[in-house]
């Protein structure tokens, strides 16, 4: 199951690569850290595959330019990855992001914890929970 993190704060980074290091082999995370990569990260794959290369995106709305609502909205304008699962994963809590995201479809609006174990087992139980639920591209 191929999985695309897109987080611009390195810490949160490498708290997530060690939840899927738990997590086993059968999972792939690729990540971008700059908004203005994640578009080509995503036509790349789809162009090499013809099939939408993700199973979840995994998106933090914050993100630097563009930031995570331009590219939550580009990703569900294209009909070739407007299937594709969205994630918000951010230290937003605010309403406003929140009425924002599923106006365009997000799948969950999840906040980081601010504990490390929880916010591994929080992506750890996000990715197992996706995967049951038919999520394994």
């Amino acid at each position: 199951m191929r999985i695309l993190l897109v987080e611009d704060n390195i810490a949160d980074i490498i708290i997530v690569q060690e939840a899927f290091e738990e997590l086993g082999n059968s999972y792939r995370l690729d990540y971008v850290k700059e908004g203005a990569k994640v578009m080509d990260k995503v036509k790349e794959s789809f162009s090499k595959t013809g099939v939408p290369p993700y199973a979840l995106i995994f998106l933090d709305i914050n993100i630097p330019s563009p930031n995570g609502r331009e590219i939550l909205c580009e990703l569900k304008r294209n009909r070739q990855y407007a299937d594709i699962p969205v994630v918000i994963l951010t230290t937003s809590s605010d309403s406003r992001d929140i009425e924002f995201a599923y106006r365009y479809q997000v799948n969950a609006f999840v906040t980081k914890p601010t504990e490390i174990d929880e916010f591994l087992e929080s992506i750890k139980g996000i990715v197992r929970f996706w995967e049951k639920v038919g999520g394994n591209r």
